[in-house]
């Protein structure tokens, strides 16, 4: 399994390096043995097959130390996309950081600000880099 979140991880938001395919699917096998939160990542199976995964951890976006942990990395294969999962992924991400103790999250997208606002997220900050508008959005839980 975390070798197929690694590589979508790497074709959907790392596919120009840093990291390389090889260090992402080392992270991703990593979190995969985990039992701690942070990071962790979550995959949702659809008759057994990987659907979509979503990520928690710290330190997604380089300047703002004073946000953790992060939402990251959402990721729905197309074949099981507009099904919902997306949603659910988040709502699954969130109760497990509220039973974990935490009190809010964080994330950044280039184009998913209005399926996290359906979620819920409220955008905070809204940046540009390489010619491309992000939103940071948060989450209180």
């Amino acid at each position: 399994m975390a070798k197929t979140t690694g590589v979508w991880r790497w074709e959907a938001f790392f596919n120009e390096g840093p990291p390389s395919l090889a260090e992402t699917l080392e992270l991703d096998a990593q979190c995969a043995g985990s039992h701690e939160l942070i990071p962790s990542v979550l995959v949702l199976l659809e008759d057994g097959l990987p659907a979509g995964m979503v990520a928690l951890c710290l330190d997604d976006l380089e300047g703002r130390p004073t946000m953790n942990p992060w939402l990251a990395g959402l990721y729905i294969d197309p074949p099981y996309r507009n099904r919902g999962y997306a949603l659910r992924l988040i709502e699954e991400l969130e109760t497990r950081a509220r039973k974990g103790g935490l009190e809010r999250l964080f994330l950044y997208t280039a184009g998913a600000a209005g399926l996290y606002s359906k979620a819920g997220w409220t955008t905070i900050e809204t940046f540009e880099k390489q010619g491309r508008a992000f939103s940071v959005m948060q989450r209180r839980l």
